[in-house]
Parts: structure tokens; sequence; C-alpha cells
């Protein structure tokens, strides 16, 4: 790394990701001049392959619910100040049976999530808030009304554009970040093209890419991949989803039920079989043209994974999600699989090295629900800002 310095900046964040773009707004906001590097010409990662749900009811209670409320009026600020859309049409858990009707009742009557209005409807009421859901699956539900929807494939760029807009921040796509380094007392980050440019501190929240920036420290790590895959339907014509909808795989799935006392029960309730294995659980949101975003599926691996569509495993969620819903034209439109990191031992990875080089990442399927609290948390961490 001899390349005389193209430019200097204050803060470097390499990965144009959900995680990488609130760590260069928080920066900017700070006054901070900032680079953000991306290797793609646009991202492309489980950032924008995801449902877009902030849903801080599915978070683990204490700092990630946390977190997730905070990220709510985050995005509340920056819709209202760039113009992105969203929907706060808030989330419906769906019971199906016994179990999961006594799960959701023990959690809407316990002191978990503070700040988080819920409310528990009987069969009944759930038809009225939702009636798409089927009479034959809706026992029971549990509803978030300030829980928001936005458009994961569109809102990143919106940002992108406002903070070149409004801050001192430059965004450089089809940049691959190949080298970073402290010397001197200064961070010094190499293209793949040769440049190099410099800053006092950089964040590495590189996603699913484990292999160009520290590798070692990321394998090290424990760091794993999780393969999901989803799709959307075909336009609905004449009608919109009054919630988005999770299902009862889902109330045995997040961890803000696992607190419940029915909640170890349902757990070793059996299910279809091949739905633990693929770690399928049903969620059903509607995007701003009017398809139905229906998934997901969760593929645990260290190495490298196929990145072939599953038949299977789409047939098994559209099974399920007919059940659960109707009045629905079922024609798929598009499918796709996103890849995002986690680790086993810990939530998320936040490592220094050499004081100024940050690793943010890891941060699991959380990203869209608490991004923007964790990346303002490490902001003001790591450059003392209060």
């Amino acid at each position: 790394m001899n390349g005389r310095p193209n430019r200097e900046f204050d803060v470097i964040v390499v990965g144009a990701g959900i995680l990488g773009v609130f760590h260069a707004y928080f920066a900017a906001k700070s006054g901070q001049r900032v680079l953000l590097l991306e290797r793609d010409d646009a991202p492309r990662g489980a950032s924008v392959r995801n449902f877009g749900w902030c849903i801080p009811s599915a978070m683990a209670p204490g700092e990630w619910a946390e977190r997730g409320i905070a990220s709510l009026e985050v995005y509340h600020e920056l819709a209202a100040a760039v113009g992105f859309p969203f929907s706060q049409n808030g989330t419906l858990y769906v019971a199906s049976t016994e179990l999961e009707e006594a799960v959701i009742r023990e959690f809407a009557e316990s002191n978990s999530h503070h700040g988080l209005h819920r409310e528990f409807l009987d069969a009944r009421q759930t038809r009225e808030m939702n009636p798409f859901v089927r009479p034959d699956y809706g026992r029971a539900s549990l509803y978030f009304p300030d829980e928001i929807r936005i458009e994961p494939r569109t809102i990143l760029g919106d940002l992108l554009s406002w903070l070149g807009r409004e801050f001192d921040c430059e965004y450089r796509p089809r940049t691959v970040a190949c080298q970073a380094k402290v010397r001197e007392g200064q961070c010094r980050v190499m293209s793949s093209d040769g440049m190099v440019f410099t800053a006092n501190h950089v964040f590495v929240c590189s996603g699913a890419d484990v292999r160009t920036l520290f590798p070692e420290v990321l394998a090290a790590a424990g760091l794993r991949r999780c393969q999901l895959q989803m799709f959307r339907t075909v336009p609905q014509r004449g009608w919109q989803l009054p919630t988005n909808l999770a299902s009862g795989l889902s109330i045995r799935r997040y961890p803000s039920f696992q607190d419940c006392p029915s909640w170890e029960k349902l757990s070793q309730q059996a299910v279809e079989p091949g739905y633990d294995e693929r770690g399928i659980h049903v969620l059903l949101v509607q995007d701003f043209e009017g398809r139905l975003v229906v998934g997901d599926s969760h593929i645990y691996s260290c190495d490298d994974m196929d990145d072939m569509l599953d038949a299977e495993t789409e047939s098994s969620i559209l099974r399920y999600a007919q059940q659960m819903v109707d009045g629905v034209d079922w024609r798929i439109d598009s499918r796709w699989q996103g890849v995002y990191t986690l680790l086993e031992d810990r939530e998320i990875l936040d490592t220094t090295i050499d004081s100024r080089i940050h690793l943010v990442t890891g941060i699991g399927g959380k990203g869209m629900t608490t991004a923007p609290a964790v990346a303002r948390e490490s902001i003001e961490r790591h450059l003392a800002i209060r």
C-alpha cells in the first residue's frame, strides 16, 4: 500500500447495505467527511432481498427490542426528510393452534417490549382486522400497530442520493476495497483499481462478503452464512392487505416469544416434514405495486452455498400461505435468494483492529429492523460522539 492517497476523509465505510448506509448517515450527520464504498453498481445483498419489515416485536426482549423500537423512530424521521414511501399497517401474528394462541396471549399480558403497543384479538376480531385470514386458520392474533414496511429495493438508493445532497458524503459504487491498514495513526484503504483513500476511522460492513477484507478475523469469529428463499406474486387487483402477516410458525421461531410459559411446549410441537430442516416460517407483506412478498426459509452453513432455488422449499411456503389466507392470485411473478451472515455465540460482530478499523457485521436477519440504532450506537461509541 505505497500508493499516494487520492482523497482524505474522516470516515470510510465499506459496504452500502443497510448497516453500511446507516453508518455513513450517522457519521455524516455528526459532521464527519464520509466516503462510502460499494463493490457492486448498487447494493445487491440481503439488504434489498427481504420483506422491508421493521418488526421490533420479533426481536429478543431487552436491548434488541429497544434497538428495533429506536429504529422505528429513525425511519419516521428520515421518511419525512428524504421522502421515501413506507406503510404503517402494523404486524398481525396469527395463531392457528391452541398453543400458538396461548403464547401470544401470554405475550400480550407480559411487560416484554415495553413501549411497543400490542393488542390481543379473538377469532372474530382477527377477521375484522384482516378479512383475508382464513377463518379455519385464524383462531386468535396479536396486533402491533406501530410496525412499518419500507421498500427494500429502493430505500437504499433514496438514502444514498439524499446523503450526497445534504451532507459531506461521497458514494463510490463499483469500488472494491481490497485492503485496509493503519499506518502512522491513519487508516489507508486501497481499492482493486489502485486508488488509495485515507481516513481517521474505517467501518467495514461487508455483509455476506467474508473473503475480501479480514477473512481470518471473520473466520475466527465463527461467522456463518444464512441463505433465505422468497417469492413475489403478480399484483393483486382491487384490494390491499390491511396488515403485514406473521404465521403461527413465526410465533414458534421468533426469540421475542421464547420467554412465554407456553413457548417451550409449542417449540416441541411437530410441524410438517422439512419445515424445521429448511428453517421455514411464513410471512406475507404487500409491496407498493400490489404484489405479495412471501417467504421464507433459512439454511445455514460456514461454507459456500448452492445458489439454486429449491422447488420443494417454495412449494412448502406456498402451501402454508394458502392455508393461512384466501382471496389471493397466487401466480408467481419472481423468485430469489438472499444471504446474510450471523454468529452462533453472539448477536453481532463488532470488533476493532489497530484501534481505528471497526468490523461491524454478522447482524443476521435483524438488519432492516435494527440497523439504524446499531449504526448510531457504533458511530457514537467508536468516534466518541456524545
